[in-house]
């Protein structure tokens, strides 16, 4: 880190340090060791990336078990195949060094010496690169054998480990690593709570956990539910209850609170809650002789209104839930105004009408208190049921089959609220229910098998079709970092590549990227008419975080709801590729066939690994 003396180099000038103090001070150039380590400090001042690696092979010329110099290798190194390599061979340059018996004399201890930590830091760096690419039991264990050899964690892989088992579902493990390591931490709390809510459910212990982690860290649940994005880059630095701390606790154990069922919905739910709209009265009135007797005080004034109550099509928060509301809505059609309206939950009462009509008559939005001489309703009840009263009060009821007024204002509301949602799934052209719930079915066996758990981070599989003009695509799993789940199919793996490499700018990838893309989230993402046809046609979802939403980008910004064969390609990867990904090791070349039965008929995939 700028500002920040290396490792290495504060572990040198602490090794000259002690020899001076205690008198056992030797000059490090009189051995292969130390002019290797030497060759490594001097490596650490230069910026130049090819010199600082010509000298880490150099250090190695001299001293084969020179660890530092791996790891300096390793972390210049430019995949991260290359960079395991060089971490295999740090460990075990630092076992010879070592020496066996280290191994048992220290245990337990083993950061406290010197000597120990490029051996220590090797490690950690192996088990990183082995998690990324996908060796994830190998890099477990890794961590949880170097915690043995140092249980007072210097370097913090507890955290590290802590959001591995998490990811990986090893609850058993995660809950003696908890229980090893009690403290008030973002990392310890939060996934106490989570642990309690996978077992007991929203009980009362679970509650209890939650509300202590809320105490510990109030900025967590903004990242886990993405009221705040997660940052590019991760901090550097934390404080305990920060931002920063959040940020870190978010990143490493998304997967797991996504992967629960229900936990970002408990979460949500366990935050402050949205204040119940007021109302007027405690309770609808209705007529009575009292309220008709003042309506009968207003002035009356030529006026036709209009009246009507309808469920939205959009939906809306309410209560802090998403349902379709209800609007009851009374307008002027002489005056073109909107005298009164109200959102509610179920469907209107005659009681709740009538007080709406009291409240547009003495209270009106706009204008004026007055009666109207003529009100215009749609025909039928509950209307029937209001008619005797208005007369009662000298206003004349009409009951037609169309409003033109109101059907205007709710078509402008519909409009509003909407807002630029998608089309839903069966608004493309040639989109089928069948079709439709295909790839609903094949989407939650997917998101069942997790094959992230399973994958590196940069793997690609080359798939074919026979349906397919153009070439094959070239499918990504997401959710290895646990923050997105799903898979993507790009058009082009040159992209691919670049966006791998990290050459490719925000503005480059918008603009070259194309990818039928699938991830699962919360319905928060998922347009009003995929959720009502969720629901009318029973659509299978896994859990209320993952709902699968589809769609194509094309290059430039632009994005889509898939054709209905687009579909059906990705219902076939989303079938194959966990078998897939499950029976063929990566350097397993071979392709594998499957036949996908799909409504508009039968078509073949074959899937085979990209060799990076």
């Amino acid at each position: 880190m700028p500002g920040f003396p290396d490792p290495i180099a504060l572990e040198a000038a602490m090794r000259d340090f002690l020899g001076r103090a205690t008198g056992t001070h030797a000059n490090a150039l009189d051995t292969p060791q130390g002019q290797a380590e030497e060759l490594v400090l001097q490596a650490l001042d230069i910026t130049d990336k090819r010199k600082r690696a010509e000298l880490a092979r150099k250090a190695l010329e001299i001293s084969p078990d020179c660890t530092d110099a791996y790891i300096l290798l390793a972390e210049l190194a430019r995949t991260r195949k290359d960079a395991l390599e060089f971490y295999r061979q740090g460990v075990a340059a630092g076992e010879r060094s070592l020496g066996p018996d280290s191994f048992e004399t220290h245990a337990g201890h083993f950061w406290g010496l010197l000597e120990t930590r490029p051996y220590m830091r090797a490690r950690f760096g192996l088990a990183d690169v082995l998690w990324t690419l996908g060796h994830r039991d190998e890099a477990i264990t890794h961590l949880q054998a170097m915690l043995q050899l140092n249980p007072g964690d210097n370097q913090g892989l507890r955290y590290v480990l802590s959001g591995w088992l998490l990811n990986m579902d090893r609850f058993d493990e995660l809950a003696r690593l908890l229980d090893a390591y009690d403290e008030a931490t973002a990392a310890w709390v939060y996934t106490k709570a989570l642990l309690a809510f996978r077992r007991d459910g929203d009980a009362p212990s679970a509650q209890k956990e939650l509300e202590a982690a809320q105490r510990i860290n109030k900025h967590v649940p903004d990242f886990l539910l993405g009221k705040k994005p997660m940052p590019r880059e991760q901090p550097a630095f934390y404080g305990l209850g920060d931002v920063n701390e959040a940020i870190l606790y978010a990143g490493s154990a998304m997967g797991g609170w996504k992967s629960t069922p229900g936990a970002l919905a408990w979460l949500k739910g366990a935050g402050p809650k949205p204040k119940a709209p007021k109302t007027r009265r405690s309770k609808w009135e209705g007529p009575s002789p009292l309220a008709q007797k003042r309506l009968l005080g207003l002035r009356q004034a030529f006026d036709v209104w209009q009246a009507d109550a309808r469920q939205l099509r959009s939906r809306t928060e309410l209560g802090g839930v998403l349902i379709h509301p209800w609007v009851v809505l009374v307008t002027s059609r002489t005056h073109d105004l909107i005298l009164s309206q109200t959102l509610v939950e179920d469907a209107p009462t005659a009681e709740l009408l009538w007080d709406q009509l009291v409240s547009a008559m003495q209270s009106p939005i706009m204008g004026e208190a007055h009666r109207p001489t003529e009100l215009q309703v749609h025909t039928g009840e509950p209307w029937g049921a209001l008619t005797p009263h208005l007369n009662a009060i000298e206003v004349e009821i009409e009951a037609l089959d169309m409003l033109d007024q109101i059907d205007h204002v709710f078509e402008e509301l519909e409009r509003d609220l909407a807002g630029d949602q998608p089309p839903s799934l069966l608004d493309m052209p040639g989109v089928t229910p069948e079709q439709v719930a295909g790839f609903y079915q094949a989407a939650a066996e997917f998101y069942r098998s997790a094959p992230w758990r399973k994958l590196g981070y940069e793997t690609a599989i080359q798939v074919e079709c026979d349906r397919l003009e153009s070439g094959p695509r070239f499918a990504v799993v997401m959710g290895q970092s646990g923050l997105t789940f799903g898979l993507a199919l790009y058009d082009d793996l040159k992209v691919l590549k670049k966006l791998w490499s990290g050459r490719m700018s925000d503005e480059a990838n918008a603009r070259e990227t194309v990818a039928l893309t699938v991830t699962y989230d919360d319905d928060s993402g998922i347009s009003d008419g995929d959720l009502d046809a969720i629901e009318a046609y029973e659509w299978e979802v896994v859990s209320p975080e993952a709902y699968p939403s589809i769609f194509r980008k094309e290059r430039g910004l632009s994005m889509r709801p898939p054709f209905g064969w687009e579909l059906e390609l990705m219902q076939g990867c989303l079938r194959t590729i966990p078998d897939f990904v499950a029976r063929h090791p990566i350097d397993d070349l071979a392709k594998y066939e499957a036949t996908i039965q799909a409504p508009s008929g039968e078509f073949r995939l074959s899937l085979s690994w990209v060799d990076a």
